[in-house]
């Protein structure tokens, strides 16, 4: 099984990093620092870029000098880098340190996968504290988008600011937002999504797990699964979370806002 465990994950990784002479790793930490950003975003015009940068740069860097340059965070325990997005002030990409293609990846169904969500929403005032306006808990959504729609294959959760519009409509909706599974038509900005209510709680679960056990065919066809999750007021005005999920080959990044610009 790939993920036996996170310290033998973490102890493999660690095998395949040759040690680097002290001077060549200050150099080397030097010119990440000074040129990360343009690195990384002339290496995503590749699909295998994303596992190129963490593997290759953040992994060694933060092994030989402990820092997570050029990512933002590197946590070899949880077994999960942040980075922030090229050419985006605000989006931030939460992505494992183990091989892994995407929402299709069969090993993202294991009951011992890292959670790859809740270390998400944990992370997620890395992306208020670059915004131009106050954000509050229900202002950040996440996102993956299903393998037909992304760019990248190396499994990543986007978070952002949440789209104004879709903000509004859990707002206006909480009533109608339940525990059990409902549709809602987010046409014309966007499409087609089940929707139900997870609470704050239902982050501590696998749900990628989830999914594949609650929606129908999901399991046999994770790859065309697109998810989000966003917070927002409950009916009785606590902090409630929703799942939104659509099983068409979707682009849940359409839920966000990359401009982190529109006001709830």
């Amino acid at each position: 099984m790939l993920f036996s465990s996170t310290v033998s994950k973490q102890r493999c990784v660690k095998r395949n990093f040759r040690p680097m002479p002290r001077i060549i790793a200050s150099f080397l930490g030097a010119a990440i620092i000074g040129f990360s950003f343009n690195a990384i975003a002339v290496a995503f015009n590749e699909r295998g870029a994303l596992w190129h940068v963490v593997h290759d740069v953040c992994l060694p860097v933060h092994e030989a000098l402990s820092l997570p340059f050029p990512c933002l965070k590197v946590d070899p325990q949880q077994g999960f880098v942040v980075i922030r997005a090229p050419q985006d002030k605000t989006q931030i990409l939460i992505v494992p340190t183990t091989r892994l293609a995407g929402i299709e990846s069969p090993e993202i169904l294991q009951d011992n996968m890292p959670n790859l969500w809740e270390f998400a929403w944990n992370e997620r005032n890395l992306v208020a504290t670059k915004a131009q306006r106050p954000l509050n808990w229900d202002d950040i959504g996440l996102a993956i988008n299903s393998e037909g729609n992304r760019t990248q294959d190396q499994l990543h959760i986007h978070v952002d600011c949440v789209d104004g519009r879709l903000k509004r409509l859990l707002a206006s909706q909480a009533a109608n937002i339940t525990k059990k599974w409902s549709m809602i038509n987010l046409a014309p900005w966007a499409g087609r999504y089940m929707i139900k209510n997870i609470g704050i709680a239902g982050l501590r679960q696998n749900i990628f797990k989830l999914i594949a056990q609650e929606v129908p065919g999901a399991q046999s066809r994770m790859g065309f699964q697109t998810i989000a999750v966003a917070g927002y007021p409950g009916k009785d005005g606590e902090q409630d979370v929703a799942l939104l999920v659509n099983s068409a080959n979707g682009h849940a990044e359409e839920l966000l806002d990359h401009s982190c610009a529109q006001e709830g």
